[in-house]
């Protein structure tokens, strides 16, 4: 897969602050959208750390959306679907320059979660701010009724606070 958007470090030449930001990298354009989410997470006072690995999760995000021809911004069940299932069977692009054959790597299951826990939570920061329609964040979560409350849970009169 080509990869158009990439995850940077971007260092301020007035103050030498360092930020992380998903741009273009033909252009060096920065992805507006992406970028106020990695702010987002620099206002929560996230570790830097994550800040970066979710600058790289974003982009391999837009990157699929790209390669699919999906809007980023309203993917559908079937697009997400797809990228869950694509992070999991496609294979890893190698780390070394030099080409080695050897065996192919793949993510695991719990990596293309977490990859997953990223792109839902980019989708519902751009619903928040009206880039992504609310009918994308209604396939990112569904609400469950607990079967079994845990020790003082209070369920509310009826079992009302079940619905979690």
């Amino acid at each position: 897969m080509e990869r158009i958007y990439v995850g940077e470090r971007a260092v301020s030449p007035a103050t030498g602050v360092s930020r992380w930001v998903v741009v273009d990298s033909r252009t060096y354009g920065l992805q507006t959208e992406a970028v106020a989410y990695l702010a987002s997470l620099r206002a929560q006072d996230c570790s830097p750390n994550t800040e970066r690995v979710y600058a790289g999760r974003v982009a391999l995000y837009l990157n699929y959306c790209l390669m699919r021809r999906l809007d980023w911004k309203a993917p559908g069940f079937l697009g997400l679907a797809g990228l869950q299932h694509w992070l999991v069977e496609a294979p890893l692009p190698s780390r070394s320059s030099r080409a080695q054959p050897g065996p192919a790597r793949f993510r695991s299951r719990a990596t293309a979660n977490a990859v997953m826990t990223a792109v839902a939570e980019f989708l519902r920061f751009g619903a928040t701010h009206g880039w992504v329609p609310a009918s994308t964040t209604t396939l990112l979560s569904e609400p469950k009724l607990l079967r079994f409350t845990p020790p003082g849970y209070d369920a509310g009169e009826s079992g009302q606070r079940r619905e979690v």
